[in-house]
């Protein structure tokens, strides 16, 4: 579902986290669009993910060490750095604690400082919408309601400081959920999924919680958008921005406009389960990028994934 879609007007791009999901699909747009990407992959990588990325996208090893990090940018020589890596987990235990700030705070902190000595002064990076959960919309005041939304936003604090402080131009985009194909998470449409093909009965929440659902194309379309943005100038400094959907819908609805997509048949037992702790029911609004907007339907996007 990729026609059409938006150009990046810059040569050469560096992605984080491109063993991931949404990293993967945008390493996969930039090469189709015959842009010099490379990928930059932890000594810790999976060896089957980076054998993937390198049939397309040069595959840069490091350490995560600074010294790497200035390493890797000065082989790669990207206009822009695309920043998608990030350690995530819902709900932390203590033993976790220094493995979301090394990969979210320390790592982002060790990016920037690597531009210091690079040509490459443009920065996307990926950000949540819960760094704001318990914020009114439209107040940007940082109110995380988890300790991976709070590193998040200490990552944020990171990139602040480096944009204050030396030529570097960066750009936060704010995620909601999304989907789209070739999805390996343990999301709530994937599990809706596999139990529907088993004939099983889904237990849930009540499944009145609000959120903003958007296709991993659109998604990728914010990011190529908001590297234009830096690269051509038309943006300067220090921006953060959202990639909402057109409107908040419940978790009940979501489901019933899968239920309508796909055909399928599903039996789920709503209230079955409690919200999870910090569950947030109606998403924070905040400024959406400038020049962007999703273009696939809901129930159109659910549907091309059945085929």
């Amino acid at each position: 579902m990729s026609d059409n879609r938006t150009a990046p007007r810059f040569s050469s791009a560096l992605v984080t986290g491109a063993t991931g999901f949404l990293g993967g699909h945008l390493c996969a747009r930039l090469v189709s669009c015959g842009i010099r990407t490379s990928s930059l992959v932890r000594t810790t990588s999976s060896d089957l993910a980076v054998t993937q990325l390198k049939k397309d996208t040069s595959v840069i090893s490091t350490d995560g060490s600074a010294k790497g990090m200035t390493e890797a940018l000065a082989h790669a020589k990207p206009d822009v750095v695309f920043h998608l890596a990030a350690k995530y987990i819902a709900q932390h235990r203590p033993e976790d604690i220094p493995t979301l700030i090394s990969d979210n705070v320390e790592m982002t902190a060790k990016l920037c400082e690597a531009t210091r000595n690079s040509d490459c002064k443009a920065l996307i990076s990926a950000g949540t919408a819960w760094q704001h959960a318990g914020s009114p919309s439209g107040d940007p005041t940082p109110s995380p309601n988890t300790l991976y939304a709070a590193t998040k936003q200490a990552a944020d604090e990171m990139i602040d400081y480096y944009t204050r402080t030396t030529g570097l131009h960066a750009i936060t985009l704010k995620i909601y959920d999304s989907y789209g194909p070739g999805d390996p998470r343990r999301k709530f449409l994937n599990v809706l999924a596999e139990t529907a093909a088993q004939g099983q009965t889904l237990k849930a929440s009540p499944g009145d919680q609000k959120l903003h659902t958007v296709h991993v194309d659109d998604i990728i379309d914010g990011f190529i958008h908001a590297g234009n943005l830096l690269t051509s100038g038309d943006l300067t400094g220090r921006s953060s921005f959202t990639l909402p959907s057109p409107a908040a819908i419940t978790l009940r609805e979501l489901a019933q406009t899968w239920i309508s997509a796909t055909g399928s048949n599903a039996t789920i037992e709503w209230g079955s389960m409690p919200h999870r702790p910090g569950e947030v029911m109606v998403p924070w609004e905040g400024a959406p990028l400038p020049g962007w907007s999703p273009r696939i339907a809901l129930e159109d996007g659910l549907r091309a994934l059945q085929l």
